[in-house]
């Protein structure tokens, strides 16, 4: 049993691909945002039912058929007290060790995974953050990891972030990433990176991210993890694949009924089992203006042609700004898979035009979720905008089984 934690947990999408190997067990999650913490004291409380063989409370409340008290009530509270709502700094750095010591007693930890929040890194992050980039304090998150590894000594961390880590410098000009694996080789772990596309693994995204992972130097290790990583490539799925058992719905409005059973190998496999109930395919509203430009992109698309905002008809252009950022409204392909995810989609979906003109509107926050990755049975609290943000935030739980497993294969 391999004894981790998961830092800058977000709702957990990280942890899900880990929780599938019963060689991992979590000695805590520290995230500090209330939703995607009560997203994971729901995911805690999902995999104790299951275990027990009881997941019909879980589905009440899911549905909106009971109350959040009556589900906790039935449920220990050592259930959900690995999670740690709290930030990671300077100020509650003791605290946090004091509750990761408490929760190992005589153990060892072997193990830390997680992603620090990476707006300071991506290229678009940098350009709008370069005012306060000299007491932007996001950049250095990573020192916490070296921070868990001097005291904790474990064999190993997982790192994920944007792809914009590996040409972003800091305040002094230097590469940050060959800052990061020169401070981690002096407290002695050897660093192995990659840039990986997660549509390579079975996620029907196009998403590039950097996988840093560290081992300690003194373990005898005959194999490379990015080596054991490859062995799980996988082809991913079309979005017709993966929408068509989801019924239809326009903008604004919501379904709790699937349109029929699954066929698709890859859902079966990893977004819907035989008793999940279908929540949170919930479509945010849209008004008329936006509705007739989702039109016009769509069916732009199907041409072959992205409309950018600046050939919309000038009678639909509502922003000031027409030189810049004039790709703001994209659709998806059915017979494609979807560009990245990202947290904006939380404040509004025109970039992500659902690829049924008849439905007309921005994917739900469960497309957007299957998108990413995540099971069915995976519930987001707290509203449809903190859903949106966790999944937009969030490592793909398919990839992160795979990261989990080459981890094992890897250590072996």
């Amino acid at each position: 049993m391999l004894n981790i934690i998961d830092v800058f947990s977000g709702a957990g999408g990280l942890t899900e691909g880990f929780r599938d190997h019963t060689q991992f067990k979590f000695i805590c999650h520290i995230e500090m945002d209330k939703a995607a913490c009560a997203s994971l004291e729901l995911r805690n409380i999902y995999y104790y039912l299951k275990k027990i063989n009881n997941l019909s409370p879980y589905f009440e409340y899911i549905q909106g058929k009971s109350s959040k008290e009556k589900l906790y009530s039935i449920v220990p509270n050592e259930i959900t007290s690995d999670i740690l709502s709290l930030e990671i700094s300077e100020s509650t750095l003791s605290s946090i060790f004091d509750f990761i010591d408490n929760r190992l007693g005589a153990d060892a930890l072997d193990g830390i995974i997680g992603g620090p929040p990476c707006q300071a890194y991506s290229i678009i992050g940098r350009a709008n953050n370069k005012k306060k980039k000299t007491s932007d304090t996001r950049i250095y998150l990573y020192k916490y990891y070296l921070d868990f590894c001097n005291r904790y000594k474990p064999k190993f961390f997982v790192f994920e972030n944007v792809k914009g880590l590996l040409s972003f410098k800091d305040i002094s000009g230097e590469l940050l990433l060959d800052k990061i694996i020169r401070e981690f080789d002096s407290i002695g772990y050897t660093i192995d990176y990659k840039l990986i596309n997660t549509l390579d693994f079975g996620v029907p995204q196009k998403r590039e991210r950097v996988i840093i992972v560290g081992y300690r130097k003194d373990l005898i290790l005959n194999k490379s993890f990015f080596e054991c990583l490859y062995k799980h490539t996988e082809a991913s799925p079309n979005l017709k694949e993966l929408f068509d058992d989801l019924p239809s719905i326009k903008a604004g409005k919501s379904s709790k009924k699937y349109r029929y059973d699954n066929k698709s190998k890859f859902v079966k496999k990893y977004i819907r089992s035989k008793d999940d109930v279908l929540t949170q395919h919930i479509a945010r509203p849209h008004n008329e203006n936006d509705l007739r430009i989702y039109k016009l992109v769509l069916n732009a698309k199907k041409r072959g042609k992205s409309l950018r905002y600046n050939d919309i008809p000038i009678e639909l252009q509502t922003h000031s700004n027409t030189t810049s950022f004039l790709d703001r409204y994209k659709a998806l392909d059915y017979d494609s898979v979807s560009h990245t995810i990202v947290a904006h989609i939380s404040k509004d979906g025109h970039y992500y035009i659902h690829p049924d003109l008849r439905q007309n509107r921005s994917i739900s926050v469960r497309e957007a979720a299957r998108i990413q990755g995540f099971p069915d049975s995976f519930y987001f609290e707290s509203s449809r905008t903190t859903a949106f943000r966790q999944i937009g935030n969030a490592v793909p739980p398919i990839l992160s089984f795979k990261i989990a497993s080459a981890i094992l294969d890897f250590l072996e």
